[in-house]
């Protein structure tokens, strides 16, 4: 199955992204308990998840180009499903964001460097 699995969609970069690099980088860093994967966990989410730009401290550059390059993609291969699909997974992305529901997830991480 997972050899036919193919990057086809935009809405499959974005759950992969977004979601499941995420999501392996937080378990890893609860499991472990180490610092450095802590900040590796929040400095991906901050700097390259995160579709809101702050110029000032390059917080969410990456974030906004690569969702809009592939919701732009999406547009260009004309796929309706792909449009709306990564047009909701952005705006859910944005949200937990905006409402800053990213550092309610990172409390159990252990960021000390003693």
């Amino acid at each position: 199955m997972l050899k036919n699995f193919k990057f086809d969609k935009g809405w499959k970069l974005l759950i992969y992204f977004d979601i499941i690099v995420p999501a392996i980088l937080y378990a890893i860093a609860l499991l472990t308990d180490i610092p450095f994967l802590s900040g590796l966990f929040h400095a991906y989410e901050i700097f390259i998840v995160s579709p809101i730009i702050n110029f000032a401290s390059y917080i969410g550059i990456v974030g906004f180009v690569y969702h809009l390059g592939i919701i732009i993609y999406a547009i260009k291969k004309r796929d309706l499903f792909d449009i709306i699909f990564c047009i909701i997974i952005t705006i859910a992305i944005a949200a937990f964001f905006w409402f800053e529901i990213n550092y309610l997830i990172i409390k159990p991480l252990n960021f000390m460097r003693f």
